[in-house]
């Protein structure tokens, strides 16, 4: 039964209206979520950052890249995340380039710093993200209460962890640092605030559109994309702050499906009449 002909059966039992709001609420943020790439295994829990946030830019004139960094560490603040103080070390970097494909190419091919951690198959799917934006993060695993992995003379590494459940997971994913690319000819006629929306997006969570964009909310990730870029939002929509606000809410140890499933979850208990426009 679909949702529309399950709710004219509610109507005809006069059950209350809230409960068919209630339902539509519920799949529009499941296939919100559902329509986000973001990389992880389906064993493993989505990669957060527990660190105090320190954002940085460079490719665009000093005032411009301060709009961008301002702006990522007040979207970031607003979903809960610390953020460090003025002249730390940076762990989000936003970089405007000419090519972000070849400076991905440069940076695996010079075993660049910014790439440690990075398989093959990491690096080709970089390289394979359509539209002038390459995005990826680092992440290092943890205990459930974030302790991290002792390594011994011999190389053997070892992690102290309690028992999983079917709940949860006996680690959890830190993101140590997170990259974000883009192509300054992109940046043709851009709203910097809406390119650093669309930045924190990314960056915070590693999240880009899949291949099936989802009928649904209004998503700043549309932006840069062959099927959305001109319809983009101006800025974060209501449906991006619930789904980042969700994103570090939910526990960081459990797997990932049910992470999807508990974020969309929470995204539904939100303000859904709110998630048409940007906000």
């Amino acid at each position: 039964m679909n949702i529309v002909s399950g709710c004219l059966w509610a109507v005809a039992a006069l059950v209350p209206a809230t409960a068919c709001a209630a339902t539509d609420a519920r799949e529009s943020a499941h296939r919100f979520v559902a329509q986000m790439a973001i990389p992880a295994q389906s064993d493993e829990p989505l990669a957060r950052f527990t660190y105090p946030l320190c954002v940085g830019s460079a490719g665009l004139p000093a005032e411009a890249g301060e709009v961008v960094i301002d702006r990522i560490a007040e979207v970031a603040a607003s979903a809960g995340l610390p953020v460090a103080a003025a002249g730390c070390a940076p762990n989000l970097m936003v970089v405007f380039v000419e090519d972000s494909r070849a400076a991905v190419q440069r940076l695996s091919h010079g075993r660049s710093g910014a790439m440690i951690g990075q398989l093959r198959a990491d690096i080709r799917r970089i390289l394979e993200q359509p539209g002038p934006v390459r995005a990826w993060i680092k992440a290092a695993i943890r205990s459930r209460d974030g302790d991290r992995p002792s390594y011994s003379p011999t190389g053997v590494t070892t992690l102290k962890t309690e028992t999983s459940t079917h709940l949860s997971s006996t680690t959890r994913r830190d993101i140590v640092s997170s990259v974000v690319l883009i192509d300054r000819e992109a940046m043709a006629d851009r709203d910097l605030r809406q390119v650093a929306d669309y930045a924190a997006i990314r960056g915070l969570t590693g999240a880009h559109l899949g291949e099936i964009r989802a009928e649904g909310p209004p998503t700043i990730l549309t932006l840069f994309t062959s099927q959305g870029d001109a319809d983009a939002p101006p800025g974060l929509t209501a449906a991006d702050r619930a789904f980042l606000s969700a994103f570090y809410t939910v526990r960081a140890d459990m797997a990932e499906p049910l992470q999807r499933q508990r974020i969309a979850d929470h995204m539904a208990r939100t303000r859904p009449a709110e998630w048409d426009g940007a906000r």
